[in-house]
C-alpha cells in the first residue's frame, strides 16, 4: 500500500482516563464520530492499565464504536513517571545530530533510556546550539495502553501524551495547559511548539469541593512560579491565559483565587475541531489533538 492510500485510512483516536475510555472516528485532521464508556474503578494505576483485556472490552463495546484493525489508532497517554528534559548540543546535521543526539540522551540519561520509550525534537538554533526536548514515557505505561487497544482489535501506529495532544488542538504554539480530571491534572507550558514544563498532579479531594478547588490553584501557582524564576528572561509566559481543557475543566476554571494567585487570566479556548453537542468538545481536547497529529512525519 503506498504512503496516499495509507494517509486515506481511517484514523481511532483513544484517551484511557481514570473513569472513562474517550474515543473518535474520522480521517486525518478530520472527526465523524466520538463517543465514551465508563471503565471498572482501579483500572487505572499510576497511568498502568491494569487489566488490558478489560480495557479494551469497555472501548470495544462503547455505544457507537466501529473500531477496526484497517484503522490506524493513536493513543493519548496520561503523563505520570514521564520524565522530560531541554539539552543544548552543537547544531550539526542530518544523521550526524541524531547520532549525537541518542549518545548524549544514553550518557546524560542512562536510567532514561533503559527503564522508557525516548522520543525528543529539536526546538530551535541559536549562537551555534541545538536546543533538542527529550521525553521518556514509561514503559509500563505505554504497553498497557497500546495494548488496550489491541485487545479493541485496534492496530496502534503512534501515541502522544495528553496534555501535548491537548495543546495541539488549540493550535497555539505558545500556551499554559491545564488538562483538568476529576481525580487528576496536567500541566505544561509550551513555547514555539515545545513544551518547557510538564507535571502531573493527583487531586486528592472530590471533584466540586472546595479543597479541589484549593489544589488546583495551589499547583497552578506553584508551577507558573516556578517557570518565571527559572525562565526570568521569557517575557511572553507571564502574557499568556491559563487554558482549560478536560472533562473537569468547568470545575477547574472556577476554582476561587485562580487569577488572583497566579497572576495569569484563565480561558476555555476554541479547538480547532469540534465535536457534537459542543459542549463536549473540551473533554475530547486530547483526542481532537490526536486527529491533527500527523502520522506521516
Amino acid at each position: 500500500m503506498n504512503l496516499r492510500a495509507i494517509l486515506r485510512q481511517p484514523v481511532v483516536t483513544v484517551a484511557f482516563h481514570e473513569n472513562d475510555v474517550r474515543w473518535t472516528i474520522g480521517r486525518p485532521g478530520r472527526i465523524a464520530g466520538s463517543g465514551r464508556a465508563p471503565l471498572p474503578h482501579g483500572l487505572i494505576d499510576d497511568g498502568v492499565i491494569m487489566d488490558v483485556a478489560a480495557a479494551g472490552e469497555a472501548l470495544r463495546t462503547s455505544p457507537g464504536f466501529r473500531g477496526s484493525a484497517r484503522m490506524r489508532a493513536v493513543a493519548a497517554l496520561p503523563s505520570p513517571r514521564s520524565v522530560f528534559r531541554q539539552i543544548e548540543l552543537p547544531a550539526l546535521r542530518g544523521k550526524q545530530f541524531a547520532e549525537l543526539v541518542e549518545r548524549e540522551i544514553r550518557r546524560e540519561m542512562p536510567m532514561l533510556a533503559d527503564n522508557a520509550y525516548v522520543s525528543w525534537k529539536q526546538a530551535g538554533t541559536r549562537d551555534g546550539k541545538a536546543h533538542v526536548f527529550v521525553a521518556g514515557i514509561a514503559r509500563d505505561v505505554l504497553d498497557s495502553h497500546t495494548g488496550a487497544l489491541r485487545a479493541a482489535g485496534l492496530q496502534p501506529v503512534a501515541v502522544d501524551l495528553r496534555v501535548i495532544a491537548a495543546a495541539r488542538a488549540t493550535g497555539a504554539a505558545d500556551c499554559i495547559m491545564a488538562y483538568a480530571e476529576a481525580q487528576e491534572l496536567e500541566l505544561a507550558i509550551f513555547r514555539n511548539g515545545v513544551p518547557s514544563i510538564v507535571r502531573y498532579v493527583p487531586l486528592t479531594a472530590p471533584c466540586g469541593d472546595a479543597a479541589w478547588g484549593v489544589q488546583v490553584t495551589e499547583e497552578l501557582a506553584r508551577t507558573l512560579k516556578f517557570y518565571r524564576d527559572s525562565h526570568r528572561e521569557d517575557e511572553i509566559a507571564g502574557t499568556l491565559p491559563i487554558s482549560f481543557v478536560g472533562g473537569a475543566a468547568e470545575e477547574a476554571i472556577l476554582s476561587e483565587g485562580l487569577v488572583a494567585s497566579t497572576g495569569h487570566e484563565v480561558a476555555m479556548p476554541p479547538l480547532e475541531l469540534s465535536l457534537t453537542p459542543p459542549e463536549e468538545t473540551p473533554r475530547f481536547a486530547a483526542n481532537i489533538g490526536l486527529a491533527l497529529k500527523d502520522l506521516a512525519a
